[in-house]
């Protein structure tokens, strides 16, 4: 008996106590796990416009970092939260706070507040030879053309979760020069999604795309076009007249042949 009780006060009952607080810590840990992906994720997902590379074309659908930044402290931090499409503008946790396990014996909140929760996001070029090849092959082509390819296609997410827990008494008497205090732990995970980026997005970013693999695509421009229109019409009346009918670097996506088209 004596022997048990010297192993519950010293061991027993400390690690008991700590069991909860461990607990919590783990959790939020995972959470940080989930929230990074959560936010890779989403980068490829809306990836367009200002979040596109500089000097990129893409219109396509796009979400700010902060905005990213907001859905993930509402749909990953929050506590019994639904999903909302005005979660990217949220200003605080969602659902019934922040979550429910990660509070002091207290009573009050491990996170500070709503900025506890940190988020980092990047586009890096993809990693290989073939893609430092491609770069030489791009930057080349764009520059004689209007072809252009999204080289960054390695999305990366870093998410941190800073929380703050009471100091923990170190005696049976309420000594406070004997507590532990922990001070603020930060739990943080990183996570990256590789990513197709390369194909076009939408009519106009295909027709910009096979424009610049289209040498003849320079006669699009507007006074080539009118000098080669003003010849077309010169040699064209006196010899060939079939080239009154040419188009020569007319490129249109997305068109059906009229011989294709039936009418109901």
């Amino acid at each position: 008996m004596a022997e048990f009780v010297i192993v519950a006060v010293l061991f027993l009952i400390p690690i008991f106590l700590l069991v909860p607080t461990l607990g919590k810590y783990i959790d939020m840990k995972s959470e940080a796990i989930q929230g990074a992906r959560y936010a890779a994720w989403e980068r490829t997902v809306w990836y367009g416009g200002s979040s596109a590379s500089p000097g990129v074309t893409w219109p396509g659908a796009s979400k700010s970092d902060d905005e990213i930044r907001n859905e993930l402290r509402a749909r990953v931090f929050s506590e019994n939260s639904g999903i909302a499409a005005n979660d990217k503008s949220a200003g605080n946790w969602t659902g019934n706070g922040a979550k429910a396990a990660w509070y002091n014996r207290d009573g009050s909140s491990m996170l500070d507040g709503y900025d506890a929760v940190e988020q980092g996001l990047k586009n890096v070029d993809t990693p290989g030879i073939v893609n430092d090849l491609l770069n030489l092959v791009v930057t080349v082509t764009s520059a004689v053309g209007s072809f252009n390819l999204e080289m960054k296609g390695l999305q990366v997410a870093d998410v941190s979760v800073t929380a703050h827990t009471l100091p923990i008494g170190m005696s049976l008497y309420d000594d406070p020069g004997k507590a532990f205090n922990p001070g603020p732990l930060t739990f943080s995970d990183h996570s990256a999604v590789l990513s197709n980026t390369w194909s076009a997005n939408g009519a106009a970013h295909v027709k910009s795309q096979v424009e610049g693999l289209t040498p003849t695509s320079i006669f699009a421009n507007p006074i080539v076009k009118t000098i080669w229109s003003a010849a077309i019409g010169i040699f064209g009346a006196v010899a060939a007249p079939e080239l009154l009918l040419l188009e020569i670097g007319k490129v249109t996506p997305d068109t059906v042949p009229p011989d294709r088209l039936v009418t109901p």
